[in-house]
């Protein structure tokens, strides 16, 4: 008897146990406590995140926020989306895509990153010498929030602010509002952000920069995000930002920890290292899953799923299919072909993001390779992320 549900996070710091037994023995789940059909195995996740006409992904909003979705063919509106991209289905998402993909082509992330090196290095610095000291405190976390911080025209300084903010998202986008809503501290926060970077936009239309902010909201033909949109990315961005980009940094440095050899060979050679990453995503994916809504009834092995059903896509479980990556699905093997993942989604969806996060964790191990020469993880150094939605370390204290 499987007993899953995403919102149970008794078992987060090891679910792949659950997910094999999902794959192999139920494929379509029902989890009755989410009222969820879990679709684990690869060919079913991929076939459902690029399939928009079957599968809405308005259910991001209706789960993890509570609020109303579509019904049915009829999908959320572009105006009732406030910005939230990754609850928009084509052809507004593809609008909407558009738009905000100015601010994330190839040419603007090679400009940072210059700007990614020199943070890292400096937050590095003081942990040098040090004989133990937290990956996650020291880089993971902070490095993701200063980026964003920056992205959007804030200064250095405002970066405290928006870690409490991104906090504060990360806890209700894990499901923790579906039923009742926002506590009062995170939605005092959430209503602190917005009115921070409602601020920052209304100042962009009076005096542009050269930042993210200014290119949404600058009128190109008709493509530009209302100001309301353009504060519903710029805060969605800061929470897929952070999280994502942390998870992925602790992640891949506990897999080097746990693979001296590897770790030499890295060190060695360090023109390996975008395989370790891409390998990490496929074997330890930050995000675990998704949700989607059935726009019209299917069925899938043997089962039924009607109109109107959530589905949850686990990542997590599909990027350790064997029927997709063979026997040994389950191991860390940087030399796999790990194409095809779907770490960072898959389709329309594709996460917009991804350069960005590859860009920071690939400066975050190029700095801490010297570091992690005899480094081993510290007695009691991990806490995981206390969620079945994110697969992260929010501890990894290091000892050398």
């Amino acid at each position: 008897m499987i007993a899953y549900d995403p919102f149970d996070a008794t078992a987060a710091a090891d679910p792949y146990p659950l997910y094999e037994a999902l794959r192999d023995d139920e494929p379509v789940f029902y989890a009755a406590e989410t009222g969820t059909y879990v679709l684990s195995r690869y060919d079913d996740v991929s076939w459902a995140l690029n399939d928009t006409d079957t599968l809405s992904s308005d259910a991001m909003r209706g789960v993890l926020l509570g609020h109303p979705t579509g019904s049915g063919t009829e999908t959320l509106p572009r105006a009732d989306a406030i910005g939230n991209l990754v609850s928009v289905d084509p052809p507004d998402h593809s609008v909407l895509r558009r738009i905000v993909n100015r601010g994330f082509t190839p040419k603007r992330m090679a400009e940072w990153h210059d700007r990614i090196d020199e943070t890292v290095r400096e937050l590095l610095a003081p942990f040098a010498n040090a004989s133990t000291f937290d990956v996650v405190a020291a880089v993971a976390s902070p490095l993701p929030v200063r980026m964003i911080t920056e992205l959007v025209g804030a200064r250095p300084e405002d970066a405290d602010n928006f870690r409490t903010w991104a906090d504060a998202m990360t806890s209700i986008m894990s499901g923790s509002a579906r039923l009742t809503g926002p506590g009062p501290e995170a939605m005092m926060a959430m209503l602190m952000l917005a009115d921070d970077l409602g601020k920052r936009i209304d100042e962009r239309q009076e005096n542009p920069r050269d930042d993210l902010l200014t290119t949404l909201v600058r009128a190109q033909g008709d493509d530009v995000l209302g100001r309301e949109e353009a504060v519903g990315f710029a805060a969605l961005l800061l929470f897929a930002g952070t999280e994502t980009s942390t998870n992925l940094i602790g992640n891949a440095t506990a897999a080097l920890v746990d693979r001296p050899e590897l770790l030499e060979r890295l060190q060695a050679d360090p023109s390996h290292l975008g395989a370790v990453i891409e390998e990490t995503l496929r074997w330890e994916s930050p995000v675990q899953y998704v949700f989607r809504r059935a726009r019209r009834g299917f069925t899938l092995h043997g089962v039924d799923v009607p109109v109107d059903s959530v589905i949850t896509l686990v990542l997590g479980a599909a990027n350790r299919d064997p029927r997709r990556w063979g026997d040994d699905a389950a191991e860390f093997d940087s030399h796999r072909d790990t194409s095809g993942h779907v770490a960072f989604g898959f389709g329309p969806h594709f996460c917009l993001g991804a350069a960005l996060a590859r860009s920071e964790t690939t400066s975050a191990l190029t700095h801490l390779l010297p570091m992690l020469t005899g480094a081993k993880l510290a007695d009691g150094g991990v806490d995981w992320v206390d969620s079945m939605q994110f697969r992260g370390r929010r501890r990894l204290e290091l000892a050398r």
